[in-house]
């Protein structure tokens, strides 16, 4: 990606500027301090964190409501919920306007990173059943990370109280490298990448759907990262998941338009082949 002709830049959402203050001593006053903040703004992506309760998901219970990150173990982290939030809220545009416009087609999306498996089950909640007002299709929801022990953590944790979606089909987490993503599931409408990129996975990318959305941590270990939304608008370059031969598809800059969210600091995305 050429950054200089590429990427426009936007200012945080003033909503982020009340970010890590929506620390709850509960898991609804949590999620109640993520809408009064404006962060978790839509009634959909609300509906989805109250019924996910992130103590399944961290390693001491006693902080799972503090609005900042905890540590999973083997050097991984689940994020602040003032960021699952914005992801959230960032990836349910493109959701909505593909249930418009294909009001009949399951909605795909993937999960790089899905560490302790929080995100997966969040989605899976967003798409385990059909809604009408806004229209939202049901989905599948797939879940991959590089450590297998993350993945098999992810598991065990989902089973705790949203066991049924693993059961349902609606989400599958599986050991994967990122940087390739899981062609199986795509074309995805919505990516969300959980480590940072050292640059933009053009393999990933090349997994968008037309009209869908990736939001990617992008920068060095250690350095200066930012958060990114890559909105897929063309086909040119070809589109993995759609029929045909993917081996064949390559990789065309025009395809994507790419904004520059705000400053992170996330662990690094691995690469397998190093």
């Amino acid at each position: 990606i050429n950054k200089s002709n590429s990427i426009n830049s936007n200012p945080a959402p003033k909503s982020l500027m009340r970010a890590w203050m929506c620390h709850g001593r509960t898991h609804r006053e949590m999620v109640e301090k993520l809408a009064s903040a404006g962060i978790a703004r839509s009634p959909i992506c609300k509906e989805a964190l109250l019924k996910v309760d992130r103590k399944n998901y961290v390693l001491d219970p006693e902080f799972a409501y503090d609005d900042a990150p905890q540590p999973i173990g083997y050097r991984a982290t689940i994020s602040a919920p003032h960021m699952h939030a914005h992801v959230l809220e960032d990836l349910l545009p493109p959701l909505l306007q593909s249930s418009k416009h294909k009001t009949d087609k399951q909605l795909s999306i993937l999960d790089v990173g899905c560490g302790s498996g929080y995100l997966v089950s969040v989605f899976g909640r967003m798409v385990e059943k059909e809604r009408m007002e806004p229209k939202l299709n049901k989905g599948k929801v797939y879940g991959i990370d590089v450590i297998p022990q993350l993945v098999e953590m992810s598991r065990k944790n989902i089973l705790k109280e949203d066991g049924d979606l693993l059961e349902s089909d609606t989400v599958q987490v599986m050991v994967g490298d990122g940087w390739k993503g899981y062609p199986e599931g795509a074309p995805y409408n919505a990516i969300h990448v959980g480590a940072a990129a050292a640059t933009f996975p053009k393999n990933l990318m090349a997994q968008l759907a037309v009209g869908g959305v990736m939001v990617i941590p992008v920068g060095p270990d250690g350095g200066v990262q930012y958060l990114y939304r890559v909105e897929r608008v063309g086909d040119d370059g070809g589109v993995v998941g759609i029929g045909g031969d993917d081996s064949k598809i390559g990789f065309l800059e025009d395809d994507f338009k790419v904004y520059r969210v705000l400053g992170v600091r996330y662990v690094p995305l691995v690469r397998t082949d190093d």
